[in-house]
């Protein structure tokens, strides 16, 4: 187990110096550098939310105290303006950037021991050891496991929580409810979805536990008890952390908002039969963000082989299908609710599996008679070694980031107080050289931005850059593409496009000028494209922060007249 959570840290180090230093982080919706600080204060003011649960804010507020108590301190004064332009200093911004990471890591890594404990549970400790690999060899966890949003740090207690709640029936100890239930609640105070991990599962688990079993009826009263005591307690501690006993008003702006338009604006399945199908079936096709397509059929089998395994041992045989009753449970109570399919919405599925193609595992590689034995070994650890490419790639897509490449350019090319024009939010653009002059324009109103050190934030038409008459354009392709797009007809077959594009789709000005620039029909020209080559790696575009191609434009100069 060394040697394998060894493994898995080492594969995520090159994600924490990823586009650091700097002022903010390239982490497509992380919490750290900008959000953690941000995030507590609106969660206890009076009527106000802030989209996320505070609990990971409050760790990485604790563990960042030296930096932001400093910024604090050396703030000019504690007037909003004047601490905000001194926290998004670069040095402050790093420091939080680099803990943030390190906490994600050290968690990714903590559920990776927590799924081989629970294979161990069913199956044994080689069982165990084999489910801990094959987590380490998920792609996407590789790539959660070291920015820092919060999928990552909720799939840690969850998967800890599942633990509790496995050992409780397994053990037949009752007191083990009431820690797995605190890490549930500590789960959903991370990030709201993880109550989709336990909605069904755990209700599920324990009646089947009370219906095969003798043990839990004959001790019913002390069972329920516990488990009423322990989810109230849980209950509690989960209200007083998301503000709902302190900030009543802004916790339920938070939930109607959460229930609102932070989930129907990005609906990217029609909300029907047909919509959740075609979710289901594009579920099925997106099993190689997570490992090699074989890995399922492991899953499957090891599903069986637990069946079939642990029929006469019957608080262990329900304890084995808490992980897939948390598969079902998650897909259920919450994927078909928010109907989107980007690589962290399927990231809970493909970590509680890797329970399964561990015992699958297990008793493929140590199969008699010896044949058998040779042959699966071979096949296994083919398995593991596409699997290993994989993360690899997520590693190489973080060292040669196009960022990087467009950030030389722009020190090679960009001379004292040239003006720059970036466009789009600071998670997708690089970093810029010192001396330039920049000017940042985005969709968002000026009030909601992030603000960048000696970056200028306008909100003006994009058309009107002849009267800006930038040098320079800075373009994100991810940014941009929906500018660019022809056709905004509604797919079929289940799918929808959600509303915030379609609401792109209406912004004619704003597609006139873009197409124009892209077409050459104003005065700049594309002067350098920065895109991910990915050589020998696998593609990396199912994570919008990776990869991503960067095009700089630069202005034509005028002939001079005759």
């Amino acid at each position: 187990m060394v040697w394998i959570v060894s493994a898995a840290a080492f594969l995520r180090l090159a994600g924490i110096p990823w586009g650091l230093p700097a002022s903010d982080g390239w982490d497509d919706d992380g919490v750290a550098p900008r959000n953690f600080l941000v995030g507590i204060a609106l969660t206890y003011a009076h009527g106000s939310y802030f989209t996320y649960p505070p609990f990971h804010m409050f760790i990485l507020a604790k563990l960042t105290l030296p930096g932001w108590v400093l910024a604090l301190v050396k703030a000019h004064s504690h007037a909003q303006a004047d601490v905000i332009a001194e926290f998004i200093q670069v040095r402050y911004m790093t420091f939080f950037a680099v803990v943030a990471r390190i906490v994600s890591v050290a968690m990714s890594v903590g559920t990776i021991f927590l799924v081989g404990k629970m294979g161990e549970a069913i199956g044994g400790r080689r069982a165990g050891l084999c489910a801990a690999a094959a987590c380490t060899l998920n792609a996407a966890l590789t790539y959660y496991g070291q920015v820092t949003n919060l999928d990552g740090p909720y799939l840690f207690w969850s998967t800890l929580s599942l633990w509790g709640w496995m050992r409780a029936i397994a053990e037949h100890k009752p007191r083990h409810m009431g820690w797995a239930a605190l890490a549930a609640a500590a789960a959903i105070a991370t990030k709201d979805q993880a109550y989709a991990v336990f909605l069904v599962s755990v209700p599920a688990a324990l009646l089947l536990w009370f219906a095969l079993e003798s043990w839990p009826r004959e001790n019913a009263r002390r069972v329920v008890q516990t488990f009423i005591l322990s989810t109230g307690i849980a209950l509690l501690a989960l209200l007083a952390v998301d503000g709902a006993i302190t900030n009543p008003s802004g916790f339920a702006r938070r939930v109607a908002f959460l229930a609102g338009p932070a989930s129907k604006e990005y609906f990217l399945y029609q909300d029907s039969w047909q919509g959740r199908h075609r979710l289901l079936k594009d579920l099925w096709a997106y099993i190689p963000r997570y490992y090699p397509m074989p890995a399922v059929w492991l899953c499957l089998l090891g599903v069986c082989i637990h069946l079939v395994q642990r029929r006469d041992q019957r608080s262990l045989f329900v304890a084995g299908l808490l992980p897939v009753l948390a598969v079902v449970s998650v897909t259920v109570a919450f994927n078909f609710a928010a109907l989107r399919s980007e690589s962290r919405f399927f990231l809970p599925q493909s970590v509680f599996i890797a329970v399964y193609i561990g015992l699958a595992a297990d008793r493929l590689v140590y199969a008699h008679p010896a044949p058998i034995r040779y042959a699966a070994r071979a096949i296994v650890f083919a398995i593991a070694a596409v699997a290993l490419y994989r993360c690899l790639g997520i590693e190489a897509a973080f060292i040669r980031d196009p960022r990087y490449d467009a950030e030389r350019w722009l020190e090679t090319n960009i001379h004292h107080r040239d003006k720059v024009e970036a466009y789009g939010l600071n998670v997708y653009l690089p970093r810029f050289p010192a001396g330039a002059a920049v000017t940042r324009l985005d969709r968002k109103p000026l009030a909601i931005r992030n603000p960048l050190p000696n970056v200028k934030e306008i909100e003006q038409p994009f058309d009107s850059v002849a009267t800006r008459n930038p040098d320079f354009l800075v373009v994100s392709a991810y940014w941009v593409e929906d500018y660019l797009t022809q056709d905004i007809a509604q797919p079929g077959d289940g799918r929808a496009i959600p509303n915030w594009r379609q609401s792109i789709f209406k912004e004619t000005a704003g597609h006139s000028y873009f197409r124009d620039l892209f077409e050459g029909k104003l005065p700049y020209r594309l002067a350098h494209t920065s895109t991910y080559s990915t050589g020998v790696w696998p593609s990396v575009e199912s994570y919008e922060s990776l990869g991503q191609t960067i095009y700089l434009f630069e202005r034509i100069p005028v002939a001079p007249a005759p």
